[in-house]
C-alpha cells in the first residue's frame, strides 16, 4: 500500500513537472488559430472574446498548447464578429516575426450592445509576437450611422508597415509612426483577405467583391493607377490586378496561400472546400479541389467548405491548414483545424482540433511566429 501511494505521489510530482514546463512562447512550426469565443458568450450577441490557439500540425490536438488572450477592456481591447461570415483573418508578417489580425476597439467587451460592424468602434489592428506580446493599433473610426465597415484583416510587413482588407473601403495601408495616416485605397471598394508572399501583397475577391468592382472572383496583385504592378502599394490610387481566376463555382472564396514562387496557390471556398492552381506556360490553371469530410448532420450543418487557410511550402508536398466552416444555427462554430498534406487530388483530409462548443468558432490560421 505504501508503495502504490508512493508511485501516486510521484507520478503527480511529475505531472506537475510537466505542467510547469510548457511553453509560454509559441513553437516553432506549430498552427496559430484565431478563435472567436470562450465557450460562454452566446457568438450571436456578435462580440466575441478573442484567443489565439496554438496546436501541433499532424496529431489530433486535445487542447490547445498555448492560448494568448487579447484583453478584452482597456486600452490594447481589440474584438471581432465571432458570427460574422467575413471576419476574422490571421497572417503571419513578411518577416514571420508577428501574428496579426483587425476588428474593433476603443471600448470595452459589449459596453454597447449590437453589430459592431454598424457601432461607433474604432477599427484596428492587433499584433502578437512570438513571447504572446500583444500590440494593438487604431487606424480608422467608424464612418457614419449608415457605414457598415467590416475589417476582415491585416499583414505587416514586420517594420511599422500595415495593410488591412474589408468592405466599404476598408482596404488600407497605415503605418502608425508616419505622418500620413490612414491611406484609403479609394479604387478597391471591397476585399476579403490579405497577405505578404515573398514581399508582395496579394488579395482575394469572392463573387460578391468582384461583383461590386466589376472583376473576377479569385487572387489579386496591387497595381498603380496606370496598371503597373506594385509589390507593396501605398497610394490612394491603387489599384487590383488580376492574377489567379477562380473556376465556378468555386467563386465563395476567402483565405488563400501561394508558394514564393508564385506557381502554385491555393484557395478556401466557404462552401466547398480548398481549390489547387498551378501555374503552366505562363498561365494559371485549376487543378482540383478537396471537399471536406463532415461530421455535422446535413441538415444541421451550415457550410461545408474553408475559411482561414495557410499552407507550408517548405516540404516534399505541400502541407494545408484550414479552418472549417462547419456549425449550428446558421454560425460557424463546433469547427475545425483541417490538415491535408497534398501529394494529389485524393490525399486524406485530417483533423487537427475540433471547436467543442457552439459558442466557439475558430477563423484565421497561420503558421506560428518565430525570429525573423
Amino acid at each position: 500500500m505504501l508503495k502504490q501511494i508512493i508511485l501516486i505521489a510521484a507520478a503527480m510530482t511529475l505531472t506537475g513537472l510537466t505542467v510547469a514546463a510548457q511553453s509560454t512562447r509559441f513553437l516553432p512550426n506549430h498552427l496559430a488559430v484565431l478563435r472567436a469565443g470562450d465557450g460562454a458568450l452566446d457568438l450571436n450577441l456578435k462580440q466575441s472574446p478573442t484567443f489565439i490557439d496554438q496546436y501541433a500540425p499532424g496529431i489530433l490536438n486535445d487542447a490547445p498548447s498555448l492560448t494568448v488572450k487579447i484583453p478584452t477592456n482597456g486600452p490594447d481591447t481589440l474584438f471581432f464578429n465571432g458570427h460574422a461570415a467575413t471576419e476574422g483573418i490571421l497572417t503571419l508578417s513578411a518577416d514571420h516575426r508577428l501574428l496579426a489580425f483587425a476588428g474593433y476597439g476603443g471600448t470595452n467587451l459589449l459596453a454597447t450592445q449590437g453589430t459592431p460592424s454598424l457601432l461607433d468602434f474604432k477599427r484596428g489592428f492587433c499584433t502578437v509576437d512570438a513571447g504572446g506580446q500583444i500590440q494593438t493599433f487604431f487606424y480608422r473610426q467608424h464612418g457614419g450611422d449608415d457605414e457598415k465597415m467590416n475589417p476582415r484583416g491585416v499583414v505587416t510587413d514586420g517594420n511599422n508597415n500595415f495593410w488591412g482588407c474589408g468592405n466599404a473601403l476598408g482596404t488600407v495601408y497605415y503605418n502608425p509612426t508616419g505622418a500620413v495616416g490612414t491611406v484609403n485605397f479609394i479604387e478597391i471598394p471591397t476585399t476579403r483577405s490579405i497577405k505578404i508572399i515573398n514581399n508582395v501583397l496579394y488579395t482575394t475577391l469572392n463573387n460578391a467583391d468582384a461583383t461590386a468592382s466589376d472583376l473576377p472572383a479569385g487572387i489579386f496583385g496591387f497595381a498603380d493607377k496606370n496598371g503597373a504592378p506594385v509589390a507593396l502599394p501605398q497610394s490612394t490610387s491603387t489599384t487590383l490586378q488580376p492574377l489567379v481566376r477562380a473556376r465556378p463555382p468555386y467563386t465563395k472564396i476567402a483565405g488563400f496561400d501561394m508558394n514564393p514562387e508564385a506557381t502554385i496557390a491555393y484557395t478556401a471556398d466557404v462552401a466547398a472546400g480548398i481549390q489547387k492552381y498551378v501555374k503552366s506556360g505562363g498561365n494559371w490553371k485549376f487543378a482540383y479541389n478537396f471537399a471536406i469530410p463532415q461530421n455535422i448532420p446535413a441538415d444541421d450543418n451550415h457550410q461545408n467548405g474553408c475559411f482561414g487557410l495557410a499552407v507550408d511550402f517548405s516540404g516534399p508536398a505541400p502541407v494545408i491548414f484550414a479552418t472549417t466552416t462547419e456549425g449550428y444555427d446558421g454560425c460557424v462554430n463546433s469547427n475545425r483545424v483541417v490538415q491535408i498534406v497534398d501529394t494529389g487530388a485524393q490525399a486524406a483530409v485530417i483533423t487537427v482540433a475540433q471547436a467543442h462548443s457552439s459558442s466557439i468558432a475558430f477563423r484565421g490560421i497561420a503558421l506560428t511566429p518565430g525570429t525573423p
